[in-house]
């Protein structure tokens, strides 16, 4: 009885790290909100959809299969009321492997603000693909 415990729990521990490694087995990409600059007059923008499909967390996304996609971002202040077409912006990206891309809401003027996408390599996931 103690051995097919054993059995068991070594077998749903293995089906569980191959699933957990699933996301990384082959090159990926990773967009995130970029951290405020004042100098630059940035703040985080919410990664709110990629492709249509809600993230999980607004800071930072699953690793994402290279290529073209459409992230939805949003930016808001407490100081003013923006219309929700205001607050959003759709910013479609061509994501190259082992890339990570980090999106800011720049001030323009006044209220306004636009995307800047910033990009720098995963250095993991070059060292494991020998990219």
């Amino acid at each position: 009885m103690v051995h097919s415990q054993r059995l068991f729990f070594i077998l749903l521990a293995t089906a569980t790290a191959s699933v957990a490694a699933g996301m990384y087995d082959k090159p990926w990409a990773i967009v995130e909100s970029a951290d405020a600059s004042s100098v630059r007059k940035e703040f985080p923008a919410a990664i709110t959809r990629i492709d249509g499909q809600s993230t999980r967390n607004s800071r930072e996304s699953d690793p994402i299969e290279p290529g073209k996609h459409t992230v939805t971002v949003r930016f808001s202040t407490a100081r003013v009321t923006q219309s929700p077409a205001e607050e959003v912006r759709e910013v479609p990206l061509d994501l190259a492997p082992c890339t990570r891309y980090r999106i800011a809401a720049q001030r323009t003027e006044g209220t306004q603000w636009k995307p800047q996408v910033y990009s720098e390599p995963i250095g993991e996931c070059k060292r494991k693909f020998k990219q």
